[in-house]
């Protein structure tokens, strides 16, 4: 993914959906877990001119300015850098089989910056359905991606830590409508988080299987209520951090107009720690999606999560999150684009001595289409996170300008 170009993705209203007939429901399934539910992307599939290919193509050169390059709270190093990369995208689709797949492969080289200069910023979004029978559907649905720095929207990697890890979330579910009104969803989950180094990789990687079971009800021509009951089985590689968890959720998945569509879970999770200083925790959680296209070229997408989360620190615990995000991507005529976003967690630590921890993230971004192949780039980011524990509290501005020729 493009450094300063993250882009949430509702996959909780799409993943997999039958033809209406009449009054029967849509299905769709609703990922467990934030990182599932909320994933950035690239929108490669937005620019440039379709071609006689089956694929659309992109590639893409910033410069700029980052002031905290390794997210520290004092001895600040600033660098400018240079990140290149492309972009590749497919749509292939007949009336049963839908494909979407999106990759973008590039680096971030850092003037100024002991030890490794380059870092790797890659990401792969596929989707993938296939509808068997009028009432039997299956989907596939993958997010991978390779890079090193924090990603706040999804929580991961480690505060104050700037290094290389992998993360994936990988999910295969199949629906089944039985009547006209009432249908399942059946899926599993896989996560996964990966370091290159190998303390944090000692500390942090991890292994997360989920399994879910929808029961939906179409109550109105447009809105489903759902009940879901999810397992979860968290497996540390290295330490002895394993934990499983019950979720019993209800909601509702609605299509409230052509432009409007909203989700939410609310319920509990009840996990259970493993290992000597295991435990037992109940906890509400939580999790919605709204999004609101307002104009031609324009929305307003808007997620929230709550609930308990894996600690991004060695030892048996946990912690308690809110995450919420706001994005809103304003189309000004023709060629000029406008994006403003702002996202927000609320963290509470229960790893040794409980302390918390607030992270903000603020980026305004711009795109000019001079031409139909190629458009100019610039954006700002600011992050601040604010602890208890004085080490691991910074702030960081970054800022870029570049170019995109799409193919």
């Amino acid at each position: 993914m493009r450094i300063f170009d993250r882009i949430l993705v509702f996959a909780a209203a799409s993943l997999l959906s039958f033809p209406a007939v009449g009054h029967t429901q849509n299905l769709a399934v609703s990922l467990p877990g934030s990182a599932t539910l909320f994933r950035p992307q690239t929108d490669v599939l937005q620019e440039g001119n379709f071609t006689s290919l089956p694929f659309r193509a992109s590639i893409y050169g910033n410069v700029g300015y980052d002031d905290n390059i390794y997210d520290t709270h004092s001895d600040r190093k600033g660098s400018g850098f240079n990140s290149v990369g492309v972009n590749l995208g497919t749509q292939i689709a007949n009336p049963r089989t839908r494909l979407d797949a999106l990759l973008s492969a590039g680096i971030v080289a850092y003037w100024d910056r002991p030890g490794h200069t380059i870092s790797p910023d890659i990401t792969l979004n596929l989707d993938f359905t296939h509808q068997f029978s009028p009432r039997a559907m299956i989907g596939v649905s993958s997010f991978m991606t390779y890079q090193n720095q924090p990603d706040v929207v999804l929580g991961l990697n480690q505060a104050n830590n700037v290094s290389n890890y992998f993360f994936s979330a990988n999910t295969v579910a199949f629906g089944y409508q039985w009547t006209r009104r009432f249908s399942t969803v059946t899926s599993y989950t896989l996560e996964t988080l990966f370091y290159d180094n190998g303390v944090a990789a000692h500390d942090d990687d991890w292994l997360q299987h989920i399994f879910a079971q929808q029961f939906r009800f179409l109550v109105l021509p447009m809105i489903n209520a759902v009940a879901e009951y999810r397992f979860g089985y968290v497996d540390y590689l290295y330490l002895d951090n394993n934990s499983y968890s019950h979720y019993l959720l209800g909601g509702i998945d609605a299509t409230l107009s052509p432009r409007l569509e909203f989700g939410f879970r609310a319920g509990a999770e009840f996990r259970h720690l493993e290992g000597p200083e295991g435990g037992d925790v109940s906890y509400p959680y939580f999790e919605s999606t709204l999004a609101y296209r307002y104009q031609p070229g324009s929305t307003v997408q808007w997620y929230n999560r709550f609930g308990l989360e894996q600690p991004d620190l060695a030892g048996p615990g946990y912690r308690k999150t809110f995450r919420t995000g706001v994005r809103v991507i304003h189309q000004f005529g023709e060629k000029l684009r406008g994006i403003a976003a702002g996202y927000y967690s609320w963290n509470e630590y229960h790893v040794g001595p409980t302390f918390t921890e607030d992270v903000v993230d603020l980026t305004l971004q711009t795109s000019y289409q001079f031409t139909r192949a190629f458009s100019l780039d610039a954006g700002y980011t600011f992050t601040r996170d604010f602890s208890d524990i004085v080490t691991r509290d910074y702030y960081r501005n970054r800022v870029f300008v570049g170019g995109t020729f799409s193919f």
